[in-house]
This record gives C-alpha cells, structure tokens and sequence, in this order.
C-alpha cells in the first residue's frame, strides 16, 4: 500500500548571532504536523525536526528519501531562515548555520535536489516557507541579483514545489518582518486551508495540491501584497493533499432538492450523478443519501430518474455513511461517468444553476480513500408514514376528547376556560382550525408534503397550549388560586399531541442535519427576531409586574419569539422547513387571535398601543423566519482558477 510520509524541519533559534531568531518556525510545524497527522484529514506519518544542527536534519532527509516507493506521497517542508551566498547559491539555515561557512554548515538546495532525484516517489512535495536574505557582510555587492530563483533550483519530475517567497526579503511574520508574528503568513493559511476545508475549491470532498496553492496564494496575496508565493508542479496526475472533512451539500444542489418545484428537484438528479462521479467516499455516501430521498419524491419524474440513476451506480439503497476514513490508497483512475439519466414521463428542464458546471475531467491523481460500496436499507414511503399518519390522528382524536372536556372543567377557582377570558373564538383559531386543518392533511396518503406540514400544525397547536398553560399556571399561583382538574386534563392533551408528532417526526425524511447561516439574510432575520423578543419584554404590561402576572402577559410570546431564533440561522431542508413553519403560523394565529380579542372587547388594564406592538413583533419574528427559510442564501463567491 501506497504511503503518505511527511518531514517537517522548523529553525529559529541560531548559534550565528546576526541570524535574527524567529518566532514563528516552531508554531508553523507544530500546526501544520498536526493537521497532517490527522487520520480523518490528510493521514501522514509525520516527523517533527526543531532546531537541529545541519548534520541531523541531513540524515533525517536521506532517510526520509532513500525509504521511499514508486507510489508514495512524500512532503518535506522548511521554515526559517534562506540564505544566498555571493555566488548565488541558496542554502537553508539550521541551528549551527554560520554565514561566514556555509558550504560547511548549511543545507544547500543543490544537496536535497540531490537528493529528490535519488527518490523512487514519483509524488514529491517540497514547501519551503523561509525568510530569504544575503549572507554576504554588509557593504558587499553580491554576484547575484536579488531574486532566489528557488523554483529553478529545484526542477525536476515528479515533484511539486511551493515557497512562501522567492526575493532577498523576509517572509512577512504577522505585522513584523522579525518575527513578532506566532505565525507566518503563509504556514498560517496553509494549515488553514487543509483544517477547515475551504481550499477544497470544487467541492469534491478532496483537496488538491493544486487548490491548496490558489486558496493560500490568494489569501497571502490579499493581505500581505508584497508576498508573492510561487509553485511549480511536474507530476502526473493531481497530489491530493487532504480530505474536507467539513464538506457539505453544494448550496445549488441543496436548493434544487429542497425546492417545491419538481422540474427543480429533477434538475439535481444530474448534478447529484456528477457529484458522485468525480467525488470522494464522503460525498459519494452523502450523494447516495440525496439520490435515495428522491427516489422517494412525491413527482413521479423525480422518483423514476433517481431510481434509475441509483440502478446506474449499482444500488437500490444509499452507501451507509462513512463514519472513520479507510487507509489511503495508491492511485488509480478515475471511474468512467455514467450517461445522463432521463426522466420517464417529463422531460428534463434546460440547465438551471443547480447543473450549470461542467463534468470535470477524469483525474489521475489518487483518492484519498476507497469509494463506499457498503449500502443499508432505506425505509420506504408507503407502509410506514401510514402508520406514522394513523398514530398521529389517533392522538389527535385522543387529544380531541381531552382538550373539549378541559373547556367545561374548572381551570382555577371553579371557572372556567371561558369565565377567565379564553373565549371560544380564540380556542377555534388557535386549536380547533389548526388541528382540523392536520387531521385534513394526514388523511392525504402518503404524500409527504402534506404530512410534514401537518405534523407541524399538530406542533404548533402543543407548543401555543404550553404557552397558555405556563401563563394561566403562573396567574392562578399568584392569585393563589389551585389548579383544578381543567388545567390538568388540558396538560394530559399536550402530552398527547407531544408524543404523536415526536413519533411522526422521527421519519427518517426528517432527520437531515441542519446547517449553520451566517449570510446576510440570515443575519438581518435574526436581528428582527431579537427585536420582538425586546418588544414583548417591554411591551405588554409594566415592566415592574410580579413574576405570576408577568409571566401570564409575556410568556406565551416569548416562548414564540425565542423559538424563533434557531429558525433564523438554520438551514432546513424541504420537508423540514415545512414543518418548522407550518408550527409558527399556527402559534402565531392563536396570538394574534388573542391580542386581536384584547382590542375589539376593550379589555381593562392593556395599553392598546402596547397590544399592537406586540401583535407587530409577532408577524414580524414570524415574516423573518419564513425569509430566511425562503431566500436564497448568499454568500461570497470563491476564485476556482488556479494562480501561478
């Protein structure tokens, strides 16, 4: 089996007093071997050299070479100081470097060229990240001029090389040319760039040396102008550096899939195909995921080309997903693409944005792990949402029942719901119409638009009526009124409907992972979510009530607004998004329901202009989280064009 080895050498503190100490050297390897190290990210075997003297660090790289294989990956990386003798000739400073010998006590380039070309691997990676300077005495004009030419000192086959800089200048460190910095510049986006995945510039779960160089170029570049890295790369194939291990869903590809739109939905059977082709282990499991909940959409042409597209790659049933990568192995070509698969009763829509990128060509670099062939089951639609569908209207036939008796059953002191202001109009908005709009709903098949959305009428009805109880629970306590059985067989309700819809929502077309917005719509909502959080705190009543009665005014609301928040920076899919704001309307009718009753009967003791900012806060938290499920999410493109 192919090996994946890496030789880290970092010097920054030197016996030659005008050779100025670093700070940096010792963090850049320590970093960078630690996320090379990782098993889940790059899987190196990684050796760690710290201020060794020039004999050791030789021995280290003849070793390091001279074990190598035809098919393994080496990198062999310096930080610290680069000197330039007056004939020109480059050396790397070690621990015992002086500059008045360095034929002598320096590592020169033309010895690891040397030693590169000795090397069986056909995948070498040399990264140099070195402060360069003359190491001729002052007031000497050197013989050569003041370019390095590092990439010309180390051409040959089968190896890539990348420098931070390649002039008679330090590498920027921080905001010092001295070292001030903990990190430099270009080491610091380095390891950036593999740890957090952003340089896996076409989202093929994988990072290429080649995106790596762009991602950490252009970052350098954009922050220090006067540092320009360099690369230079002779080897057959793409070196694949790393996996992303943070890689999700293309945003495209998510829209598409979430859309309500089948001709959309179908859409991204291709680019799903695509994905899977050109992916790793990680994508193509996830891929595999996508491709089976559209095998099972409600549009025939979605189901039929997702079926067949799973029936393409050899598969019924998605991969299971990987939970911990598998041995990185030798390379080998890429698969060959499979044909485009048709719709069989409508015709694909023209290329959208969701399947505008080209098929990549086939790579000949290697993969950073064995493509997932391993499938499970996947539950289908048909059987089991019925059941789903049929213990979720028996809990509400159950809950029915309850919540009927609790209307004519003392909630406190021998009144009833009616006698303490919950009228009968605002029952019908905020219970009755919701739950008879669900109990419609679930009576629709299997159709899972329609369930999801039901499922969410039934949670929004459980989560308003935990609001009101909270409320009368803390008037009646501080009335020091008990609670009488009304208030109880209205709880025994709630509960009801809680475990019918957890067990609705336990589908597993339920159970994507959301993902984290940080874009500006997403931002924007939240702030008008926070608004109406402040809204209701202040609004509605004095400020100085007494907890039972401020709880009574304000709870409720709060409760709606606060589970407003996570809405705002989520992203849901489809069915998911249905759900969440199915339930949000159906709170927020019961609401507006009650504060629309305060106005019309004049009811003592609530400032109208209060009432109306609150109903304001409400359909604003409310209007903020159906934009952020709505509108698309923007975020900043990223260059894709390698930089030389």
């Amino acid at each position: 089996m192919a090996g994946r080895k890496a030789l880290l050498v970092a010097t920054y503190d030197y016996s030659d007093s005008g050779l100025s100490r670093l700070t940096a050297p010792a963090h850049d390897a320590e970093s960078l071997a630690e996320v090379l190290r990782d098993p889940t990210v790059a899987g190196f075997d990684v050796t760690v050299l710290i201020n060794e003297p020039t004999h050791v660090v030789g021995e280290a790289i003849a070793d390091f070479y001279g074990d190598c294989r035809r098919d393994d990956l080496t990198l062999l990386y310096f930080s610290g100081h680069g000197l330039k003798d007056d004939n020109g000739r480059l050396y790397l400073a070690m621990a015992n470097t002086r500059r008045d010998a360095l034929l002598f006590t320096g590592l020169s380039a033309a010895q690891i060229n040397e030693a590169l070309d000795a090397c069986a691997s056909r995948r070498k990676v040399l990264i140099l990240d070195c402060c360069y300077s003359g190491a001729f005495p002052a007031g000497v004009t050197a013989k050569a001029d003041e370019m390095v030419n590092t990439l010309e000192r180390f051409q040959g086959k089968g190896r890539a090389v990348l420098t931070a800089s390649d002039a008679t200048q330090y590498s920027f460190e921080g905001e010092s040319l001295q070292g001030a910095g903990s990190q430099s510049v270009f080491t610091r986006y380095l390891v950036e760039a593999i740890r957090s995945g952003e340089a896996d510039l076409d989202a093929d779960g994988d990072i290429a040396l080649d995106e790596l160089y762009s991602y950490v170029h252009e970052k350098v570049v954009a922050e220090r102008p006067q540092q320009r890295p360099k690369k230079q790369e002779d080897v057959d194939g793409r070196i694949l550096i790393a996996r992303n291990v943070h890689w999700t869903l293309p945003t495209h590809l998510r829209y598409a899939i979430e859309s309500p739109i089948s001709a959309q939905r179908l859409s991204a059977v291709e680019g799903l195909a695509h994905l899977h082709r050109v992916g790793n282990e990680l994508v193509r499991a996830v891929v595999a995921e996508q491709i089976a909940v559209l095998a099972d959409d409600d549009s025939r042409s979605v189901s039929t080309a997702a079926r067949a597209l799973l029936a393409q790659l050899g598969t019924t049933d998605p991969p299971a997903p990987a939970t911990s990568p598998a041995p990185l192995p030798p390379p080998r070509p890429s698969p060959e693409p499979p044909s485009v698969v048709p719709a069989a009763t409508e015709p694909p829509p023209s290329v959208t944005a969701a399947t505008a990128r080209e098929p990549e060509p086939a790579s000949e670099g290697p993969p950073l792990g064995p493509r997932v062939a391993a499938a499970e089951p996947v539950p289908s639609s048909g059987s089991r949402d019925r059941l789903r569908n049929v213990v979720l209207l028996g809990t509400l036939l159950v809950a029915a029942v309850l919540f009927t008796a609790s209307r004519y059953v003392a909630l406190g002191n021998s009144d009833v719901a009616a006698d303490l202001g919950w009228t009968l109009a605002n029952w019908t908005l905020e219970v009755t119409v919701p739950l008879a709009l669900a109990g419609l709903l679930l009576t629709r098949g299997t159709r899972r638009a329609a369930a999801a959305v039901g499922y969410g009428l039934v949670a929004g009805v459980a989560l308003g009526l935990i609001g009101e109880m909270v409320a009368w629970k803390a008037l009646l306590a501080y009335e020091q009124d008990s609670v009488d059985s009304g208030w109880s067989i209205l709880l025994a309700g709630v509960l009801v409907l809680i475990l019918g819809v957890a067990y609705a929502c336990s589908a597993p077309w339920l159970r994507a992972r959301p993902l984290l917005r940080r874009d500006p719509v997403a931002v924007g909502a939240l702030l008008i979510v926070a608004a109406a959080i402040a809204i209701w705190v202040l609004a509605v009543g004095a400020v100085d009530l007494p907890p039972g009665q401020w709880l009574f005014y304000k709870g409720q609301g709060l409760i709606f607004t606060v589970v407003c928040v996570p809405v705002t920076v989520l992203r849901l899919d489809r069915l998911q998004r249905l759900v969440v704001l199915a339930a949000l309307t159906a709170v927020a009718a019961g609401l507006v329901a009650g504060g629309a009753e305060i106005l019309v009967h004049s009811t003592s003791g609530f400032d109208a202009g209060a009432v109306l900012r609150a109903l304001v806060a409400v359909l604003a938290a409310l209007g903020a989280c159906y934009a952020a499920q709505l509108a698309p999410e923007i975020r900043p493109t990223r260059r894709q064009a390698a930089v030389n």
